[in-house]
């Protein structure tokens, strides 16, 4: 039918196959597109996707990510983040300098105070603990010259909480003799990341 030239039913093989090339080429080109895609396009492809699953579990990961948090909310979060690592200690050993400093400090406001940290031996952290909170004795007695003790003993409490390290103060106990000089045992607590062998 495709051959068949109108009004010359015995038409010679040549003039039907003229006839019939501009319907027979693309047919036949589309037919080897078919065949190239199914046969070595596809497969090609599958291969490829599955050399690079993990990176495109990620990329899906990644999409669902910013799906779920906006851009803004990501801006808080990582400004959140740069403050709290500001209030950790980089490691349990940079807590000396922290504890003259509290020491200096109560110094200014005429108070004799001792800082000592607890054996952190005794702790039971576990081993993919990413902090570690170390406790700390403090004793403060005030100076006989000092007519302020108590305010001043409030004014240092207040710089515990106002300080770029995070102290928690996890007991106090106030104690007056005859002649009216204070002191105060406190018990603190600060948050250092825990050193691991294996974590930089």
């Amino acid at each position: 039918m495709l051959t068949e030239v109108p009004g010359w039913p015995d038409a010679p093989r040549q003039v039907r196959l003229r006839r019939a090339l501009p319907i027979f080429i693309p047919c036949a080109v589309l037919l080897l597109l078919l065949t190239w895609n199914k046969f070595v396009r596809d497969p090609h492809l599958q291969g490829e996707r599955a050399v690079h699953q993990t990176l495109l579990a990620q990329e899906k990961e990644i999409d669902a990510l910013r799906l779920s948090v906006s851009e803004q909310r990501a801006g808080e979060l990582s400004a959140r983040a740069v403050q709290v690592e500001q209030q950790i200690l980089k490691d349990p050993k940079a807590l000396g300098p922290v504890l003259d400093g509290l020491k200096k400090q109560a110094a200014e406001l005429h108070w004799d105070g001792s800082f000592l940290p607890s054996d952190l031996s005794t702790g039971t952290a576990a081993p993919d603990t990413q902090l570690a909170f170390i406790p700390v004795r403090a004793k403060l007695t005030s100076v006989a010259t000092n007519l302020e003790a108590f305010s001043a003993l409030i004014a240092i409490l207040d710089q515990f909480s106002r300080s770029e390290k995070r102290i928690d103060l996890t007991r106090l106990a106030i104690r007056a003799d005859e002649q009216g000089r204070y002191t105060a045992e406190l018990n603190l607590r600060l948050v250092a990341r825990s050193a691991h062998e294996k974590t930089p």
